[in-house]
């Protein structure tokens, strides 16, 4: 049976000052009237039934999404009491999910991607679990081919064709490769045998569990024990789940293993890390400023523009800037800089402005 793991752990420092330590990211409605994380388990009807999905997510954050999904049981939220990255978090999903189904298929998914349309989703995360059917040890990942040379994302080299399930052909993953300079990526696309790696997997949960204890022994020996008290009590042991090694599971696992299929995706995607991303993702106006809330421009260029609680913000001759206004605090910066939020998250931690963050 398919079933879920939605990884709804991040903070998503860089959409402050709309993301807070209370509103992460992923709960944010950022491209749609839904917030993210709803949108994601959304894009899963159909195939995997709401009692099949596992939302992994910080302890601070369990209740809010629990109320955001109120389908999914209360106890497949499954809080974190710290961050150790996605080996942990997928090994103690999938060691949940292999002790309530044996033959338990997993869809690892973000919950703060913006994916369209959502019927090519569905097709593409099908193709997975018949290619997992075929082959039950393989681990499966989507690659998206490429739009552009971005810089920001890492990349999988496409290997050897090993089959086609419903018209779309899976590949060997060749080679993981970093996220790259720009004239690696340009290189890349041209190449054209690179996919982005969306980080949305599909695999047996025994086959993720049995690489977790080849490659990470010392994490995966504590993942049945943690499980089994989870399951018990609906607590996550603190201090066990706090000695987990942090490791992402592409370092983990995926870069390591020889038997790592892609399957090319028939959707849109983009992870949204910044302010600046949502302009690939929002309708623009005919100056191509873009966002949500109220605003007026008047020889305005290629602004984003968030305002909440019906503030409307008016911009006069400026150019390539975001402005996000929320109740108590403004942003304001160059595109450019998008990826700098997070260094005024930093900022005002220092300074003690706790009631911003």
């Amino acid at each position: 049976m398919l079933h879920a793991i939605v990884m709804a752990g991040g903070s998503g420092t860089r959409f402050w000052p709309m993301s807070r330590t209370s509103r992460p990211k992923q709960m944010l409605a950022l491209v749609t009237r839904r917030p993210l994380i709803v949108e994601t388990v959304a894009r899963l009807e159909g195939l995997v039934a709401p009692e099949q999905v596992m939302v992994v997510t910080n302890a601070v954050y369990a209740d809010a999404a629990r109320g955001l999904l109120p389908a999914v049981p209360k106890q497949n939220v499954i809080p974190e009491p710290c961050g150790r990255d996605t080996s942990a978090c997928i090994g103690l999903a999938a060691a949940v999910a292999v002790r309530r189904d044996r033959d338990a298929v997993l869809a690892v998914l973000a919950a703060d991607h913006v994916v369209t349309p959502e019927s090519a989703f569905r097709e593409t995360l099908a193709c997975a679990a018949k290619v997992i059917a075929a082959r039950p040890n393989s681990l499966v990942t989507f690659g998206v081919p490429p739009e552009r040379p971005a810089t920001g994302y890492g990349y999988l080299e496409r290997g050897p064709e090993l089959g086609r399930v419903d018209g779309s052909a899976y590949f060997q993953v060749a080679a993981f490769r970093e996220k790259p300079d720009l004239a690696t990526a340009e290189s890349f696309v041209k190449a054209g045998r690179f996919l982005w790696n969306a980080g949305i997997f599909v695999f047996r949960a025994d086959a993720i569990l049995a690489r977790l204890e080849k490659y990470v022994p010392e994490l995966a020996s504590k993942l049945p024990g943690l499980a089994e008290k989870y399951l018990l009590s609906g607590v996550v042991d603190a201090e066990v789940f706090g000695s987990l090694k942090k490791i992402s599971i592409d370092y983990a696992v995926m870069e390591k293993d020889d038997d790592v299929v892609v399957l090319e995706t028939r959707f849109q995607w983009d992870d949204v890390g910044s302010f600046a991303a949502l302009e690939r993702v929002l309708t623009k106006d005919e100056a191509s400023n873009c966002g949500f809330g109220e605003r007026a421009t008047i020889d305005a260029k290629r602004n984003v523009v968030v305002a909440e609680d019906g503030h409307r913000v008016a911009l006069i001759g400026v150019e390539d800037l975001i402005v996000v206004h929320t109740k108590d605090a403004t942003l304001v910066c160059r595109k450019q800089d998008a990826e700098r939020v997070k260094e005024m998250v930093a900022l005002l931690e220092k300074q003690g402005a706790k009631s911003l963050l």
